[in-house]
């Protein structure tokens, strides 16, 4: 995949930005068919512990599910014809969660792989236990909008081992065909890996591979129960830190400008203001080299915060932030934003 589709995703990603409705945040993703091309519309997303929460997946595919803030959500899918699939579980954190989509098997396709993998069914013909599947993702896809995600081609990161906390028995890899493969010690370049026979509970789910490091991820366990966390959620790949420099220049409350350098290739900046009386709530800007500089005399008023962020692919996004004060010029505070997420914090971990 170009620069040009990866720019065009980042740059929708940063634009869409908003804040989210007081005390709810909202979920998006696609459901599509597993190993194959085809949206799922028409299907029902629902949440293991809100009843209430539902929403619809469109003709494309996507959804928009509102949930609580600070809250503890196992988003599954209902569809005719697919067989039910959980999400991992989240705990919503005051912003919204994109790109959370669902890879569904087909009711065949579920048989055949239960058959493939010798998983005991209970009368309804859903899996005795539970079973959990997930992805070793690369960053590459972290920041990607859908349709940039499955045109990007194999998704996997090669040579990755997992484990669970409370240990369970070491899990089974795809292979680079998209077939669990006893025989393989270490993931291959799909990236699947799974556990089947999996007792009631919660788990912790974690990876490990040389030279990087991968998220972790929560899985609710039930019998019957079908948990896949997918790309570019589950085990994926952690971004490096960006090299980017941001630097505010102040003259008292007017911003004189703010200059990025060292800047990846096609990135974009953004810049955004809360509190009373802001000039602007959003300001997106792409860059045209590894430099540029933003905002050019703009005035800001005490009690606000002004959050510059350096948005690169595969990278974490560096941030600056000033807090406008009636006393003299404000002093920045570096930050950052993980990958794929959209709200700046003190430390972000790295790949």
């Amino acid at each position: 995949m170009g620069w040009v589709t990866r720019v065009v995703a980042l740059a929708a990603l940063v634009a869409a930005v908003a804040a989210p409705t007081a005390g709810a945040v909202v979920i998006r993703g696609t459901a599509y068919q597993f190993n194959a091309t085809p949206v799922i519309a028409g299907a029902s997303i629902r949440v293991l512990e809100l009843p209430s929460a539902h929403a619809t997946t469109r003709s494309d595919g996507s959804y928009a599910l509102t949930v609580p803030n600070r809250a503890t959500v196992t988003p599954y899918i209902v569809a005719p014809g697919y067989h039910t699939i959980y999400l991992q579980t989240f705990r919503t954190a005051g912003q919204d969660l994109r790109n959370v989509n669902f890879q569904t098997p087909t009711d065949d396709v579920y048989s055949a792989l239960t058959s493939l993998l010798n998983v005991p069914l209970d009368a309804n013909g859903d899996v005795a236990q539970c079973a959990v599947v997930s992805t070793f993702n690369t960053r590459n896809v972290r920041d990607l909008d859908y349709r940039a995600f499955r045109t990007y081609g194999a998704h996997g990161v090669a040579g990755a081992t997992a484990f669970t906390l409370p240990p369970l028995p070491p899990p089974i890899y795809f292979n680079a065909q998209v077939i669990p493969d006893p025989s393989q010690p270490v993931s291959s370049a799909d990236g699947g890996v799974v556990w089947t026979g999996v007792p009631a509970g919660t788990y912790r789910i974690g990876a490990q591979a040389q030279g990087t490091a991968f998220a972790a991820f929560t899985a609710t366990c039930a019998p019957g129960r079908v948990i896949n966390a997918n790309p570019p959620w589950g085990l994926y790949q952690l971004s490096p830190a960006s090299p980017a420099r941001i630097r505010a220049r102040w003259n008292g409350t007017r911003l004189e400008s703010v200059t990025a350098t060292r800047l990846p290739p096609q990135s974009t900046l953004r810049a955004t203001c809360a509190g009373s009386g802001c000039p602007f709530t959003v300001r997106v800007m792409r860059a045209r080299g590894s430099s540029a500089t933003f905002l050019r005399n703009t005035r800001f008023g005490a009690g606000q915060i002004l959050d510059v962020a350096a948005f690169s692919h595969a990278y974490n996004a560096a941030v600056e932030r000033s807090r406008i004060t009636s006393s003299g010029a404000p002093r920045g505070r570096a930050m950052c934003i993980p990958d794929g997420l959209n709200r700046p914090q003190a430390r972000c971990r790295t790949g």
